[in-house]
């Protein structure tokens, strides 16, 4: 089945206003969306919440051209439950919610900023023949980290209708569990993406990918998902990236930083997942 990628291909993140009201896009979601324009060569980068960034790395991007912000409203539609409107378990689960809206509306993928691309176009190449993609995460289910595809996915339009129909406030019902499930019921639809958001996590030990170098393999995969609030290290700026010792988390941003470019792919590396029959 060929199916024509998106156009235009957007980028797309979703960022609502914290708690603690910090608005400044931070060093390493400037490099997230730099390896996004640098190895996914998107049409364009969409920042959706309820307010615009602000700091040196927000006015970077935009005096460039390279992103800009929609925006939209937190959603908390998660259905009805004895009617009363069932309440959000954790409000991570809107820009959950959010990924899938945008992408049911313009196409595209739609990633955290704890996301940075590698093989990017291997993303767009998986599109001509899927119409979706999600991330595995390990055997019990999948990761909205990063998710993909067209406005008419089934997947995506079922995975969407879970949350309001069979919305759980548990972390991973909706987003692994379910997910999951539907990747059973359309096989045909989606792809199964691996070695993005488990490696390093959850199935590795992050240990070697923040503080050690070499033990963790990432120039493969089409992105890596490196749960940046997990990994004890700060990289706040362009210094941070070249302090003693250089580890694997510091040598992927560095290549980001200055676009470098990729070794050839392992001939022998796969990255799709089969749902179990």
């Amino acid at each position: 089945m060929h199916n024509a990628t998106p156009k235009p291909f957007y980028l797309h993140y979703i960022r609502f206003k914290p708690d603690n009201n910090n608005t400044e896009l931070r060093f390493t979601d400037f490099l997230s969306v730099m390896s996004g324009v640098q190895y996914l060569k998107p049409d364009g980068i969409l920042i959706h919440g309820d307010f615009a960034p602000t700091g040196p790395h927000w006015d970077n991007l935009t005096s460039r051209n390279l992103i800009r912000q929609v925006p939209m409203v937190r959603p908390t539609d998660v259905g009805i439950r004895l009617g009363k409107p069932k309440k959000l378990g954790f409000i991570e689960h809107s820009a959950d919610i959010a990924k899938l809206d945008v992408l049911l509306k313009y196409g595209g993928i739609a990633v955290d900023f704890d996301v940075f691309f590698v093989r990017g176009q291997h993303i767009k190449d998986i599109l001509q023949t899927k119409k979706s993609i999600t991330c595995y995460g390990d055997r019990d289910g999948n990761n909205i980290g990063l998710v993909a595809g067209r406005q008419d996915s089934k997947f995506l339009w079922a995975w969407r209708r879970s949350y309001r129909d069979v919305y759980v406030g548990e972390w991973n019902f909706n987003q692994a569990f379910i997910s999951m499930y539907l990747t059973a019921l359309f096989p045909e639809d989606v792809y199964v993406l691996d070695h993005v958001c488990n490696n390093p996590h959850p199935d590795r030990d992050l240990n070697k990918f923040f503080h050690q170098y070499g033990k963790i393999e990432w120039k493969n995969s089409a992105a890596i998902h490196s749960y940046e609030r997990h990994g004890g290290v700060s990289i706040q700026s362009s210094e941070d990236l070249f302090k003693e010792p250089l580890t694997t988390h510091k040598e992927m941003l560095q290549y980001i930083y200055f676009n470098r470019s990729l070794p050839p792919i392992a001939r022998a590396f796969k990255d799709e997942v089969f749902a179990a029959p």
